[in-house]
C-alpha cells in the first residue's frame, strides 16, 4: 500500500481521506496538533507531527489540502515523488517555488466531494496523471486540462454549485411566495434537481427544454421572462467573475 502525506485536515481533506484511506496509507499532518489528533481518530488514520513545522518529503507523494497563505507555514525538506495540490489560484510555477519535487498536479475538486459526486478538474505533469485519476477518482469523476484552461475549469465546477445553490433557493423562495409551504416548495425543488441530474447525463439541455416546453405553453412563458430578464448573460458574467478571480 503506498503512503500519502496529507497536509491539512478541514472538509477537502476529510473527503479525500474518506475516499482513500483503504487505499493508500495516510499520514495526516498541520499546524494544530490537536486537530490533527482529531481528524485521525475520527477517520482511523496515522498522525504525523511536524517539529518545527519541517516535513521530510524526499521520494514521497504530497497532498495539500490547506489554504493557499498556509503554505508558508511549513518548510518542505528534500524533494518529493509528487506534489497534488487542490490550492486555488497558486499555478504550477508558483507551486515548484514553494515546494521541490519531481513532478507537479493541480486538483479542483468541488463541495459534492464529500458525497464522492465531485467533479475535478486536473493538469500538470502528465507523468502523473494515471495516479492523479486514481486519487481524485476516489471523490467523483476527474477531467484532464491544459493550465491555461484551469481558472475557467474551477469557475464552473468549483463556483458554480454555489450558483446552482442560488437557483434551488430562488425556486424554493417562489414556491412559497405564491403560496405552497416550505416544507413541500423545498421537496419539489430538491427532487427536481435529484432527477434533472440523471437526466443530463443522458440528453442534452437543449433537448430536456424542448420536451417540456410546447408551443405557447405555460414553461414557454416561464422561458420567455427569464430570458427577458437576460438569465444566460447573468450566468455568463458570473462565470466569468469567478474565472477572474481563480
Amino acid at each position: 500500500m503506498k503512503t500519502l502525506i496529507l497536509v491539512g485536515y478541514g472538509k477537502m481533506a476529510k473527503a479525500l481521506a474518506e475516499g482513500l484511506k483503504d487505499k493508500y496509507r495516510i499520514l495526516v499532518c498541520g499546524r494544530d496538533c490537536a486537530k490533527i489528533q482529531n481528524f485521525c481518530d475520527t477517520l482511523n488514520l496515522t498522525p504525523l507531527y511536524l517539529k518545527d513545522s519541517t516535513l521530510e518529503i524526499t521520494d514521497r507523494e504530497v497532498l495539500l489540502c490547506v489554504k493557499p497563505y498556509a503554505l508558508d507555514s511549513f518548510v518542505f525538506k528534500g524533494r518529493a515523488k509528487c506534489v497534488y495540490s487542490i490550492l486555488n489560484a497558486v499555478s504550477v510555477e508558483q507551486l515548484k517555488g514553494a515546494v521541490n519535487a519531481e513532478f507537479y498536479i493541480r486538483a479542483m475538486p468541488n463541495v459534492c466531494a464529500s458525497i464522492k459526486q465531485s467533479i475535478t478538474s486536473l493538469c500538470g505533469d502528465a507523468q502523473y496523471k494515471k495516479e492523479a485519476f486514481d486519487i481524485f477518482n476516489a471523490i467523483g469523476k476527474s477531467i484532464w486540462l491544459e493550465e491555461k484552461h484551469f481558472s475557467l475549469a474551477t469557475a464552473l465546477g468549483g463556483c458554480a454549485p454555489a450558483f446552482l445553490a442560488l437557483v434551488a433557493e430562488s425556486l424554493i423562495d417562489s414556491g412559497v411566495t405564491y403560496g405552497l409551504s416550505r416544507e413541500d416548495s423545498t421537496q419539489i425543488v430538491q427532487t427536481l434537481f435529484s432527477g434533472f441530474s440523471s437526466l443530463l447525463e443522458q440528453t442534452h439541455p437543449v433537448l430536456l427544454k424542448e420536451n417540456v416546453m410546447s408551443p405557447g405553453g405555460s414553461t414557454a412563458q416561464g422561458v420567455a421572462t427569464l430570458e427577458k430578464h437576460a438569465l444566460k448573460s447573468a450566468f455568463l458574467e458570473a462565470i466569468l467573475a469567478s474565472k477572474n478571480f481563480a
